[in-house]
Parts: C-alpha cells; structure tokens; sequence
C-alpha cells in the first residue's frame, strides 16, 4: 500500500453547495510539476485568506493542441531550464520534489479519478496522493495498480472507483469541462480564477494572493 501524506490545509473540500460564494477556481493537470507545486501551498494560501478553494482537474494535451504550443518539457533549452526552475521551486518552499518523472505524461485516468472523487471526502488527499506518487516517488499514473493503491490507501472503493473511470459518462465529463477551460481562456496549468480575474503560472501565486487582498478590503 503507498503512503498517504496528508493534505495540506482545511480549505481542500470542493465548494459545490456554495458557488454563489467568490473564490478561487484552480485549473490544475497531474502531469505537470507546476501545477503540483501550487497543490502543495495553494490550499494554506486560501485557508489562511478566508476564500473557497474550487479544484479543476483538467488535460492539457488537448488544449495545448488547440493553442498549437509545444509541451514546455519537452521543448529543448526552455524545457531544460524549466525542469531545474522545477528544482529551485521546490527548494524553496520545502515541498519534496525528487524525481523527474519522463515525458510525456499520461494522466487520463488519474484525471477522471479526480472528477469521480471531486464531491467527496476523499478528493484532497486523493489529489495530493497522485502527485507527490509522480512527482515524489516516480509512479506512473496511468499503471492501474499505482491508482489502486492511492484509492485504497485512502479508504475508498477500488473496485467502483475503477469501474466509475471507465464510464463513458465520466469520459465525457472530463472532455467537456477540458473543453470549458479551453474556451475560459486557460491555455497552461496551474491557472487560477478569482472571479473573472486569471492567473497563470505557480510564480503568480503572490499575484493572486494579492488579488483577494485587495478584493477583501474593498469587502471589508
């Protein structure tokens, strides 16, 4: 059974039941570094400001097909100075970062995980899990037995977590909202909403935290 670390902050819980309430939308992919960088402190960031935490899982290869940009790691000197950027990220902020998993990566079924767990109890953890089983300890995310062990390790029915994966249903699901980040503007991961104000990039996050700053002091 893998380790599960616990997640990182109390704000991780999906706010479904509330999206009248401004908060902050992030558009994260499991197989990029950046956008498990920002999972490690992006929860504390909006606990500690008092404002929802909205996660959205979503692919990447078919919207940087859309925008015809090539897969940062993958792309010579930028994707080289990019993985030892990934590096002196994580250094900083003491988050572990250990491996450099080979690209491309496929994170399909880790993604419709994600949607599938999204409204319960499970979902923090789950997200956490599936990134630091990559970006920590190597895993591959598309090998059933690496999930299966996440998804055990946090309690949940493996069986009817793989069964709800193969759903067309939750393909679809996956595809469309995919497909509304697209048409959102979201064009890399991570990239944050707070109200129609985006932000892209783990090195904006002190840009967002200051866009709720100032938003709340005009609240307050």
């Amino acid at each position: 059974m893998m380790e599960q670390a616990p997640s990182r902050g109390a704000r991780g819980v999906e706010q479904a039941a509330v999206p009248d309430i401004k908060g902050v939308e992030f558009y994260f992919e499991f197989a990029s570094p950046y956008a498990y960088l920002s999972s490690e402190v992006i929860e504390p960031l909006c606990g500690g400001l008092g404002v929802p935490l909205r996660w959205k899982p979503i692919l990447l290869g078919p919207i940087i097909k859309r925008t015809g940009a090539r897969p940062l790691f993958l792309d010579g000197p930028r994707g080289a100075y990019s993985r030892a950027d990934c590096f002196r990220w994580a250094a900083r902020h003491g988050i572990p970062f250990r491996h450099w998993a080979r690209q491309p990566v496929n994170s399909l079924k880790a993604a419709r995980g994600a949607l599938y767990l999204r409204e319960t109890q499970h979902f923090p953890a789950y997200v956490h899990a599936c990134f630091r089983a990559h970006f920590v300890a190597g895993r591959d995310l598309f090998d059933d037995a690496v999930l299966a062990a996440i998804v055990e390790g946090l309690g949940a029915d493996v069986p009817a977590f793989f069964a709800a994966i193969g759903e067309p249903a939750l393909k679809q699901r996956l595809a469309d909202e995919t497909e509304a980040a697209y048409n959102r503007g979201v064009f890399g991961a991570p990239t944050f909403f707070y109200g129609d104000e985006m932000i892209w990039g783990n090195d904006r996050l002190p840009l967002l935290e200051e866009l709720i700053r100032e938003d709340l002091a005009r609240e307050g």
